[in-house]
């Protein structure tokens, strides 16, 4: 069922670094939607983080590897969590320790998890409205891919990618006023239509982007019609020239819009395609510097 009014939001914290990402957008979300935030940093299993044990490994090696691996996770955990309390200091907010559901409005709240981070991303997300992720910073960061694909692709739930946090310090504040779609007509893009409609009805202007690609050239009239009956206007439809790779249009007629947020279907291509082609949401998802929403 598409999400028409979002209430809890999920904020996965993975670091200090990423998790700041994370932290500035959900904020901005939940402002936004006047609802609630929970963010969620999962501490590693030390045990996970042990290399596969011969024989040849005595116990006292595998202690001593299980407490190392152990006070990383509370290191990680803490800086996490510092960079959580001076985010809420610095909006001055206070940590909702009541229970779900006994807030109205915006509130933030603070939960520790312990186990794989996709695993718990996956179960914990599907009782979520909207989960935000750190949005992967190359094909090297295996872990925040990992993430973002148990998100994106187990949750059911749609989830914005947060991009990286500037030199200058901080991200953009503010309601989203500009949102740009990328329209293609598929599954994919239908849901996260109809997932973003709560930002979509509140943006001062919504602009639909299509490429003049065979594949993916889909009208826009009953998709406006569809908009239009929700309550949202004004809406701009905008055909994007076939130019080189179709995630670098977009980011660029985003840019030129001045959008605050893109909304786009994940992974609408075939795996061939895909291979051929390149995919356009793994090109927006290293590239993007505005946060995107996604559904699969």
């Amino acid at each position: 069922m598409p999400v028409t009014n979002v209430k809890n939001v999920l904020a996965i914290v993975s670091d200090a670094v990423s998790g700041r990402a994370t932290l500035e957008t959900a904020l901005r979300v939940g402002r936004h939607l006047d609802c609630h935030v929970e963010a969620l940093h999962v501490r590693s299993d030390p045990a996970a983080a042990l290399p596969l044990v011969g024989e040849a490994m005595s116990g006292a090696m595998v202690d001593e590897m299980m407490g190392v691996a152990e006070k990383e996770a509370g290191r990680r955990a803490s800086k996490a969590r510092g960079v959580y309390d001076g985010l809420l200091k610095r909006e001055g907010l206070v940590n909702s320790s009541g229970q779900a559901g006994s807030t109205k409005g915006f509130a933030v709240s603070w939960m520790d998890a312990a186990g794989v981070e996709e695993q718990v991303v996956a179960l914990r997300g599907c009782r979520a409205d909207l989960i935000i992720v750190s949005r992967p910073m190359g094909d090297t960061e295996t872990a925040s891919l990992m993430t973002l694909n148990a998100a994106l692709m187990q949750s059911g739930r749609p989830v914005i990618a947060a991009p990286p946090v500037p030199a200058t310090g901080a991200l953009l504040p503010g309601p989203f006023k500009k949102i740009a779609v990328f329209w293609n007509g598929s599954t994919e893009a239908t849901r996260a239509v109809e997932a973003a409609l709560p930002f979509l009805v509140r943006a001062e202007e919504v602009t639909v982007l299509r490429v003049e690609e065979e594949e993916w050239y889909a009208e826009t009239d009953d998709l406006e019609a569809h908009l239009s009956h929700h309550g949202v206007r004004p809406i701009v439809s905008k055909v994007l020239p076939r130019e080189g790779r179709t995630g670098r249009s977009l980011l660029f007629a985003a840019g030129d819009l001045k959008a605050d947020m893109m909304v786009m279907g994940a992974y609408t291509r075939s795996k061939l395609r895909q291979l051929i082609l390149g995919s356009v949401t793994g090109y927006v998802m290293q590239q993007a510097i505005l946060p995107v929403l996604l559904c699969h």
